[in-house]
């Protein structure tokens, strides 16, 4: 747990110089969700989407955030609209 730690100590010293860093928010949002802070992935991953509409991790992982916090509907319904198929984790 303490390189995610470290990660995210380090990508908001990034994110505080460069708000809408499309990199520092992808990583930390993943860095947030491999450590199962899942409503700070959601933020993260929700500004994200915010400046890339179509971003497909971001829609997958925040899709299963939402899932593990109970809240999936819109993400994934979003995600589906834009790839609907089965084989989602190929074109990821």
């Amino acid at each position: 747990m303490g390189n995610y730690e470290e990660a995210i100590i380090d990508l908001t010293k990034f994110i505080d110089i460069e708000q809408n860093s499309k990199f520092a928010l992808r990583y930390r949002g993943e860095a947030y969700y491999l450590m199962k802070r899942y409503k700070e992935a959601i933020i993260d991953l929700t500004k994200l989407l915010d400046i890339e509409p179509n971003n497909k991790f971001a829609l997958r992982y925040l899709g299963e955030a939402y899932h593990l916090t109970k809240e999936a509907i819109s993400a994934l319904v979003k995600l589906l609209g834009i790839e609907p198929s089965d084989d989602i984790d190929e074109s990821l």
